[in-house]
């Protein structure tokens, strides 16, 4: 008996209400607009030389590089901005993600303490190496985009002619998955997704599970990495059509965690695509 189980299913029950959430001030406009009014008053709190690092065209090589271990990046950190731009690149965050997503968002930078405390590496481990690029300018006309991004966050933005046209590579990752000591012990920050994951999983009976899980030992990481194109080639597991009802609960509650990072709008966009391509 997993004592999880009550709770998750009270939990996939709510998440046709997950969409119903408290809207900042930025969040209850367009999202587009929205973020191109943030973006431009981001770029407008900028000297010179940080609008350099900053601000890229929007046919910029560098709008495709992606990738989430810490490590040197092209934009604008936290940790070179004032405490005037650093909150108006929250804006920016707040503007481009639900209040969800930008509550996971910031948990996962907040772990960055807690790693440099149990690897004793201070300077690789900092939550002001958070980078901000914006490509193009932002318009309601014209192509622009942007990006925030660091350890173990990858958040892109393209906007073209004031519509958002994708909201991905989309990445979030936690470590560690669960703080064990110190003053942060029992943060799960990515919990939603791994308890909703093991349960679907847990809920399939032994045929379903041969189907589903393709190895017995996790992957070292993302099955494909930073590539540009992220995709599995093979279509292997167990398709929806072979779930039970409550099975494909689960699935759809899974999906809709993933979607529900982005604003309202957006999510029901992403979570509609899926439905419409045929579950």
């Amino acid at each position: 008996y997993n004592p999880r189980m009550r709770q998750l299913r009270a939990f996939v029950g709510a998440t046709v209400c997950l969409m119903a959430t408290h809207l900042t001030p930025a969040q209850a406009q367009s999202p587009d607009v929205a973020m191109a009014k943030a973006a431009s008053a981001f770029l407008a709190t900028l000297d010179e030389g940080q609008a350099k690092l900053a601000k890229l065209p929007f046919d910029s090589e560098e709008r495709f590089n992606w990738f989430f271990v810490p490590r040197a990046r092209v934009g604008l950190p936290l940790k070179k901005m004032t405490a005037t731009q650093r909150d108006a690149a929250r804006a920016l965050l707040e503007a481009g993600l639900s209040e969800k997503g930008y509550s996971k968002a910031e948990a996962i930078r907040m772990l960055e303490p807690v790693l440099a405390v149990s690897e004793n590496n201070p300077s690789r481990r900092d939550l002001d190496l958070y980078y901000v690029t914006v490509f193009g300018d932002p318009s309601a006309s014209g192509a622009w985009g942007w990006r925030y991004e660091g350890h173990h966050l990858s958040l892109h933005w393209t906007i073209v002619a004031g519509r958002s046209l994708a909201t991905t590579p989309q990445f979030m990752g936690s470590n560690p998955a669960e703080v064990r000591d110190g003053p942060k012990k029992g943060t799960r920050v990515l919990a939603a997704e791994e308890d909703l994951g093991r349960a679907l999983v847990q809920a399939l009976d032994g045929a379903q599970r041969e189907r589903a899980v393709l190895s017995a030992k996790a992957p070292d990481d993302i099955l494909t990495s930073n590539t540009r194109k992220a995709a599995v080639q093979e279509n292997r597991g167990l398709p929806w059509s072979a779930m039970t009802t409550g099975q494909r609960g689960m699935l759809l509650a899974l999906i809709e965690e993933y979607a529900s990072v982005m604003p309202r709008p957006l999510a029901r966009e992403r979570v509609e695509k899926v439905r419409s391509a045929g579950l």
